[in-house]
């Protein structure tokens, strides 16, 4: 993402018609990442990715991570996500579930898949989270040249010479690579975008995915909590608290969004979270319902339920299908336990919304109703 900021005010769209719109439309583009000398750490990576690109650079990296993900077993995904879920919450004591299992387990088991070894999985989540803690962040304007320092904005900053966290954690996940690749070899620098590309889309926004459902559906008897498929409870907590709350257009040429004119230049904010609760499209969109995901209003996307959880229009998210598979192993794992403390703090973050912590306890402990 650039640190310029833009020349005219930044225009809100709530609307679910208006914010496809804008998915939709190739004269908005995302906030482009220049490009970083290879081992450059965050700097190299946000220039390498899919997700900070457009044109046809973006469809190029875009569909190696999507035959990377393609060529992946869901049904295998999910499988290893219950398995090491139930592992974590194995013994019926009281579990904060967003320290031990939303991340990491999902990061692990994509890891895994995608070519890293099993005695490097725990390492390689740990580097993923610190990478995906400074992803989003947007270079800071450099106070003697005026040209963007794309690391001075990353949690911790260092000195010159020094390596930050998140630097450091590209490094690992060459290496994990490297190791998987065997015989010496290292990963090209495209492979090693992708597969980072795809385990951070896996990071985040997982957990968030996870814990909102978790926070919700865990709060219901637990006779209540197993009447719906854990499909229908990720894609009603994917509309109705998604763990992705806004994303950024840029107007590459003048453009109409909302009904009104948008300068070339112009930042349009897409609120998904007010979209997913548009009650032209959904009704009584404020209740969490289950019950109202229907397969037949799968959109033309392919997305379950018109929610926008996973994007829309020209750059839906590759990683859709493994996302839910994982999501639904560890929440499948978690259904026989109820929430434990009813306060859920979220962490700080404009974008994002992920429970800080969420203590569950087996049913088979919790005496009386909550």
């Amino acid at each position: 993402m650039t640190a310029d900021q833009p020349a005219t005010p930044e225009r809100r769209l709530t609307r679910h018609a208006d914010v496809r719109a804008v998915l939709a439309d190739p004269r908005f583009l995302v906030p482009a990442a220049p490009a970083a000398q290879p081992g450059s750490g965050m700097a190299w990576l946000r220039g390498a990715v899919s997700r900070f690109s457009n044109g046809a650079e973006h469809a190029h990296r875009r569909a190696r991570v999507a035959e990377l993900i393609d060529a992946l077993d869901p049904v295998r995904l999910r499988r290893e996500a219950r398995e090491r879920a139930v592992a974590e919450l194995a013994g019926g004591a009281r579990v904060d579930v967003m320290a031990r299992i939303p991340r990491r387990v999902p990061v692990g088991v994509l890891a895994t898949a995608l070519g890293v070894p099993q005695g490097r999985r725990e390492e390689v989540a740990e580097a993923v989270t610190a990478m995906a803690a400074a992803y989003h962040l947007p270079p800071a304007p450099s106070t003697t040249t005026g040209a963007a320092s794309p690391e001075a904005a990353s949690p911790g900053a260092v000195s010159p010479g020094a390596v930050s966290p998140d630097n450091a954690a590209v490094a690992v996940l060459a290496g994990a690579l490297g190791d998987g690749l065997g015989d010496g070899r290292q990963p090209d620098p495209g492979l090693l975008a992708a597969v980072a590309a795809a385990l951070i889309q896996a990071c985040d926004a997982t957990a968030g995915l996870v814990g909102n459902t978790l926070a919700v559906v865990t709060r219901l008897p637990a006779d209540l909590s197993v009447r719906w498929p854990v499909e229908a409870l990720l894609t009603e907590t994917l509309r109705w608290d998604p763990p992705v709350r806004l994303t950024r257009r840029v107007a590459a040429e003048d453009a109409t969004a909302g009904g009104v004119l948008v300068p070339a230049g112009a930042v349009v904010v897409l609120d998904l979270a007010a979209a997913n609760r548009d009650p032209e499209v959904f009704p009584d969109p404020h209740r969490f319902d289950p019950a109202r995901v229907d397969p037949a209003r799968v959109d033309s996307d392919g997305r379950g339920g018109g929610h926008l959880g996973f994007g829309s229009g020209i750059r839906p998210c590759p990683g859709e299908g493994a996302a839910l598979a994982l999501a639904a192993g560890v929440v499948e794992a978690a259904l026989a336990h109820r929430l434990a403390d009813p306060e859920i703090p979220y962490e700080p973050s404009p974008n994002l919304r992920v429970p800080a912590c969420l203590h569950l306890e087996s049913a088979a402990t919790v005496k009386g109703p909550r």
